[in-house]
């Protein structure tokens, strides 16, 4: 019987102005939000606290920042759901939250638990390159994936 493979690799787009909530104000929040901000979603951030850059986006309006802790209710008009917090109990819920009303979710300190992970990315001209270890080693990705990029960045070869 052939083994069946637990990931489905694809790239989303129209996230311009899509409706994404992040749960967690930290570092792993703050570089969600980042990937999300460069391709136009229009970000909620839901934490008690932020670090500067997070605060900076929210004075300057670039995302909108509930001060507060995450609650039911609150991934209700989400297309896409980051559960970044530093709080087991609260990335769990937050998965069963959006999985109840069937949406996608990035658990980052349990990639296993929602229903996507991010990859590794590279961004060229013309090229976007995505490395994945299925959640399992993200520093394994990001050197691979850096690999890749340094390749792709040599000069061509005058003998090919």
């Amino acid at each position: 019987m052939e083994s069946r493979i637990s990931t489905y690799p694809i790239t989303l787009t129209s996230l311009i102005g899509a409706p994404v909530v992040v749960v967690g104000g930290g570092a792993v929040g703050e570089r969600k939000v980042r990937g999300l901000l460069a391709a136009g979603a229009a970000v909620r951030l839901i934490s008690p606290a932020a670090t500067e850059q997070l605060q900076s986006w929210a004075a300057a309006g670039q995302i909108s920042w509930e001060q507060r802790r995450y609650a039911a209710g609150d991934l209700e008009d989400a297309r896409l759901v980051f559960a970044a917090t530093n709080q087991r109990a609260v990335n769990a819920q937050v998965a069963i939250d959006a999985a109840a009303l069937g949406l996608l979710c990035n658990v980052a300190d349990t990639p296993a638990e929602g229903s996507f992970h991010l990859p590794a990315v590279y961004r060229g001209d013309g090229v976007t390159i995505a490395v994945s270890t299925d959640g399992a080693s993200p520093a394994r990705a990001v050197a691979l994936r850096d690999a890749i990029a340094a390749w792709l960045s040599q000069e061509p070869n005058a003998d090919q």
